[in-house]
């Protein structure tokens, strides 16, 4: 890190927070994956048995932690094992679960590329 981003508490605390979030979705996608053959979207693909697609199967997932954060901001968590913090860092895995879902299925939409097109 350089000593800008040392001094800069969001770029620190980003930092800190993908780091833990990558190091929980290691875990739970050895839990998820099988282990025969490891597939790392296996229960996501598993939405197809009632008529939903991956994708919308990861959104319905990011709606269900977006309307429990919207209640934790108004009150506190009953569950007291999963906080605000944990769901927020639910919604960053599943926001890099889709883009690599995506990413590896060959669906990324012609506007998605990251790059601008200088005129």
């Amino acid at each position: 890190m350089t000593k800008n981003t040392q001094d800069n508490v969001l770029i620190s605390d980003m930092e800190a927070i993908f780091t833990k979030c990558l190091e929980t979705a290691k875990k739970k996608n050895a839990d998820y994956s099988g282990a025969v053959e490891p597939d790392p979207f296996k229960n996501l693909r598993g939405s197809s048995f009632v008529g939903v697609t991956p994708e919308r199967a990861i959104l319905v997932r990011m709606m269900d932690k977006m309307s429990r954060v919207s209640n934790l901001l108004a009150q506190d968590a009953n569950v007291k094992e999963e906080s605000i913090t944990d769901t927020l860092e639910d919604m960053v895995n599943y926001s890099a679960i889709l883009l690599s879902f995506i990413k590896n299925n060959k669906k990324v939409p012609a506007q998605s590329n990251s790059k601008v097109k200088k005129k």
